[in-house]
């Protein structure tokens, strides 16, 4: 990509996001633009992170592993996301594994880049409180939602984070083999359970169950059940 192409299309998100003077005083240079396929890491735990990345395209799933080396999702991001912040402001290793669940698309600015430039500006700083305040009501609603909901509502809300806007309502990898029993930890159930409720949503032709992989045929009834609570 030419250098005015390059800085052409990242200002393209900088302005969709809202983010031109935010990032005024930083050289577009020392912005990368980096496409991430689906399935690839962005970070694993326990990693030292230099960087902090703006997921201006596609969405990632955010998981840690248990202590019995078990994947158990805790929950996914979409544009625009931000990945890092919490290592930038507190100075630790990555906190979760991070994937790519489509392909993405992100902006990456390195950590010092960013001290040295817009670290202590008020709109990065106000910037950064919104991100951090907004991750914490989500994760808040999701807890709400495994407290108060039935198992229904919080797969129907599951299913409906694993989409991706413009494309077919699919799910795909997410409900093979093993991985039932993640989505079962996550919403709050038994994977005995999580399995009736699957058949009953099957029965009622909303989603539907092929070689190890559910598809959802009716997303506005499945938008009903869910009653707009999703793990985003």
């Amino acid at each position: 990509m030419q250098k005015a192409e390059r800085e052409k299309f990242i200002l393209k998100y900088l302005k969709k996001y809202d983010m031109c003077e935010i990032f005024s005083g930083i050289d577009l240079n020392d912005i990368d633009v980096v496409q991430i396929k689906k399935g690839q890491l962005i970070c694993s735990k326990g990693d030292e992170i230099n960087d902090m990345y703006f997921l201006v395209e596609g969405k990632v799933k955010i998981y840690t592993i248990t202590p019995d080396d078990k994947r158990l999702i805790l929950r996914f991001q979409k544009s625009l996301g931000i990945i890092g912040d919490i290592e930038y402001i507190q100075g630790t290793l990555v906190l979760h594994t991070i994937e790519a669940s489509t392909d993405c698309l992100v902006l990456k600015i390195p950590f010092h880049t960013i001290r040295h430039t817009v670290g202590n500006d008020a709109r990065f700083l106000s910037f950064l409180l919104d991100v951090v305040t907004r991750r914490f009501r989500a994760k808040t609603d999701a807890a709400t939602l495994n407290l108060l909901y039935p198992v229904e509502v919080r797969l129907a809300s599951f299913l409906l984070s694993t989409t991706t806007d413009g494309e077919r309502p699919v799910y795909h990898e997410e409900a093979v083999g093993s991985s039932l029993k993640d989505i079962a930890d996550m919403v709050g159930t038994s994977y005995r359970h999580l399995n009736r409720i699957i058949k009953t949503l099957c029965n009622e032709d909303i989603i539907s169950r092929s070689n190890g992989k559910l598809f959802v045929k009716d997303l506005n009834r499945l938008k009903e059940i869910a009653k707009n609570n999703i793990y985003e």
